[in-house]
């Protein structure tokens, strides 16, 4: 494929190939946001990654971790009617908006989904949206070897995102305003990506970087860890309809204070049977009536639905049944 250089001349920079399977490009994770006129800066959408592969009217889809997804969303088989071409590879996220916000939650109902029945009825009742950043194959050509920004241009050229079902993802200029806008949006985070970077499949690189705002949750204390005879984790979950998620445990952010007061207390709430609706992935505990709630900060969520990297902020006076997805 032929490509325009800076000084507009036309040179090779595209081999001409199969559509392999391709690992995706991974942000690597920085503590701190900033503003570079080498970075373009991306929203980092609250959704499940995914590389769809396009040939002919066929449409595969795969994820982050090369697990097919094809069957999970079956409205992007019509991707094939807005691409200017025969076979493309693109790379992006799924989401599901909830409130004008997009939900992991959400998302994930349809991604764990395999009855054709219920992703039928999913369809209809939780629409997804597919945030298009990237571009890596296209006709004939490898794109991968290729500077980020001539990718940018291709994509734009290559697909129509007339359609509501697709979102070309926006580029800004700068990093802190947009790290401030998702703060204020309580979103997730953003992504800074080197203007000259090429697609490396992995980790194994420093050009594409994600900056994450920890956000947070009321939760709801289902059961505890001792350590000496003292709380050291509280067992975390959330209400969806009636039943209690499991979210995953946290310790971090307790005080000497706080274990002490949690072990009396606690102690009085004890039951033998678990909170829990779904008892899968609960470690041993002790188990507790589900009548207390803490504010808990978070980096993002895992895709089994615990919580990444949890820390209690603070007990509140959010009675139970108000703490829902």
């Amino acid at each position: 494929m032929r490509i325009k250089n800076q000084n507009g001349e036309r040179k090779q920079e595209a081999s001409d190939t199969n559509m392999d399977i391709v690992r995706p490009m991974e942000p690597i994770s920085n503590p701190e946001v900033f503003d570079s006129s080498d970075y373009v800066f991306q929203v980092k959408w609250d959704g499940v990654r995914m590389l769809s592969y396009i040939e002919g009217n066929e449409v595969r889809l795969i994820n982050k971790k090369l697990n097919p997804r094809t069957v999970q969303y079956p409205e992007l088989q019509q991707l094939p009617e807005f691409l200017a071409g025969h076979k493309a590879i693109l790379d992006g996220e799924i989401i599901v908006l909830k409130d004008g916000k997009p939900s992991f939650p959400s998302v994930m109902k349809r991604d764990q989904c395999s009855s054709g029945k219920t992703i039928s009825c999913l369809t209809h009742y939780v629409p997804i949206n597919y945030m298009v950043f990237d571009i890596l194959f296209l006709n004939k050509s490898n794109l991968t070897a290729i500077p980020w920004q001539e990718r940018a241009a291709l994509l734009i050229e290559a697909v129509d995102f007339s359609s509501p079902l697709l979102y070309l993802v926006e580029n800004f200029s700068q990093g802190k305003n947009l790290f401030e806008a998702v703060k204020n949006n309580d979103m997730e985070g953003i992504v800074a990506k080197r203007k000259n970077s090429l697609y490396i499949q992995g980790k194994h690189h420093r050009d594409w970087l994600k900056i994450k705002y920890r956000r947070s949750l009321c939760c709801v204390i289902g059961g505890y860890t001792l350590r000496s005879s003292r709380v050291n984790s509280l067992l975390l979950g959330i209400y969806q309809d009636e039943n209690l998620l499991y979210l995953g445990r946290a310790g971090s952010g307790l005080s000497e204070a706080d274990k002490d007061l949690l072990t009396t207390r606690l102690g009085e709430m004890n039951s033998s049977v678990s909170p829990f609706s779904i008892n899968t992935g609960v470690p041993p505990a002790i188990f507790t009536r589900p009548l207390l709630t803490v504010r808990v900060e978070y980096a993002e969520w895992t895709e089994n639905m615990h919580l990444r990297s949890p820390v209690i902020k603070g007990f509140t006076a959010t009675k139970p049944e108000e703490c829902t997805l």
